[in-house]
Protein backbone atom coordinates (compact mmCIF):
# COMPACT_ATOMS: atom_id res chain seq x y z
CA UNK A 1 0.00 0.00 0.00
CA UNK A 2 1.58 3.22 -0.84
CA UNK A 3 2.42 5.37 1.64
CA UNK A 4 2.13 3.40 4.47
CA UNK A 5 3.75 3.75 7.59
CA UNK A 6 7.28 1.67 8.06
CA UNK A 7 7.25 -0.61 11.23
CA UNK A 8 9.42 0.42 13.76
CA UNK A 9 11.32 -2.65 13.65
CA UNK A 10 12.97 -0.87 10.42
CA UNK A 11 14.19 2.22 12.17
CA UNK A 12 17.51 1.97 13.37
CA UNK A 13 19.82 4.13 15.78
CA UNK A 14 22.61 5.65 14.39
CA UNK A 15 25.75 4.51 16.37
CA UNK A 16 26.03 0.97 18.35
CA UNK A 17 27.54 1.40 22.43
CA UNK A 18 28.34 -2.24 22.38
CA UNK A 19 31.72 -2.78 24.39
CA UNK A 20 33.26 -4.15 21.97
CA UNK A 21 32.64 -1.39 19.39
CA UNK A 22 34.09 0.72 22.05
CA UNK A 23 37.29 -1.26 22.21
CA UNK A 24 40.44 0.49 21.57
CA UNK A 25 42.14 -2.18 20.53
CA UNK A 26 41.24 -6.05 19.62
CA UNK A 27 42.43 -7.42 22.48
CA UNK A 28 42.10 -4.36 24.88
CA UNK A 29 38.71 -3.52 26.46
CA UNK A 30 38.01 0.02 27.46
CA UNK A 31 36.96 0.83 31.35
CA UNK A 32 33.15 1.15 32.82
CA UNK A 33 34.27 4.94 33.33
CA UNK A 34 35.20 5.15 29.61
CA UNK A 35 31.84 3.31 28.20
CA UNK A 36 29.28 5.45 30.62
CA UNK A 37 31.54 8.58 29.35
CA UNK A 38 30.83 7.47 25.95
CA UNK A 39 26.85 6.44 26.62
CA UNK A 40 26.32 10.20 28.14
CA UNK A 41 27.70 11.67 25.07
CA UNK A 42 25.44 9.24 22.86
CA UNK A 43 22.84 10.77 25.30
CA UNK A 44 23.77 14.21 24.36
CA UNK A 45 23.88 13.56 20.88
CA UNK A 46 20.54 12.49 20.55
CA UNK A 47 19.00 15.58 22.82
CA UNK A 48 21.14 18.04 20.27
CA UNK A 49 19.72 15.89 17.01
CA UNK A 50 15.61 16.42 18.86
CA UNK A 51 16.58 20.00 19.68
CA UNK A 52 17.98 20.73 15.70
CA UNK A 53 14.78 18.91 14.01
CA UNK A 54 12.26 21.64 16.62
CA UNK A 55 14.88 23.94 15.26
CA UNK A 56 14.22 22.89 11.91
CA UNK A 57 10.45 22.06 12.29
CA UNK A 58 10.14 26.08 13.43
CA UNK A 59 11.76 27.63 10.87
CA UNK A 60 9.52 25.38 8.18
CA UNK A 61 12.84 23.47 6.88
CA UNK A 62 11.40 20.24 7.82
CA UNK A 63 8.71 18.47 6.07
CA UNK A 64 7.92 15.60 8.15
CA UNK A 65 6.44 15.57 11.53
CA UNK A 66 7.41 12.68 12.40
CA UNK A 67 11.11 13.19 11.94
CA UNK A 68 10.89 15.26 14.61
CA UNK A 69 8.64 12.54 16.76
CA UNK A 70 11.39 10.16 16.35
CA UNK A 71 14.21 12.50 17.38
CA UNK A 72 12.56 13.64 20.23
CA UNK A 73 11.09 10.03 21.41
CA UNK A 74 14.73 8.43 21.03
CA UNK A 75 16.34 11.63 22.74
CA UNK A 76 14.03 11.35 25.47
CA UNK A 77 14.27 7.37 26.03
CA UNK A 78 18.11 7.53 26.06
CA UNK A 79 18.15 10.43 28.84
CA UNK A 80 15.27 8.18 31.03
CA UNK A 81 17.72 5.08 30.71
CA UNK A 82 21.25 7.22 31.33
CA UNK A 83 19.44 8.58 34.48
CA UNK A 84 18.08 4.55 35.77
CA UNK A 85 21.38 3.63 34.68
CA UNK A 86 23.37 5.95 37.20
CA UNK A 87 21.23 5.42 39.71
CA UNK A 88 21.37 1.52 39.71
CA UNK A 89 25.26 3.12 39.73
CA UNK A 90 24.85 4.96 42.77
CA UNK A 91 22.69 2.03 44.39
CA UNK A 92 25.27 -0.25 44.05
CA UNK A 93 27.98 2.36 45.34
CA UNK A 94 25.88 2.88 48.34
CA UNK A 95 25.66 -0.82 48.88
CA UNK A 96 29.19 -1.46 48.85
CA UNK A 97 29.80 1.27 51.30
CA UNK A 98 27.47 -0.10 54.05
CA UNK A 99 28.92 -3.86 53.89
CA UNK A 100 30.98 -4.09 57.05
CA UNK A 101 34.47 -5.75 56.30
Amino acid sequence: MPGAVSPLSSLQLQGNLSVENLSKKDDEKISFGEYLKSVLQYADQLQKEADQATRELVSGNLENLHDLMIATEQAQLSLQLTVQVVNKVIQAYQEVYRMQI
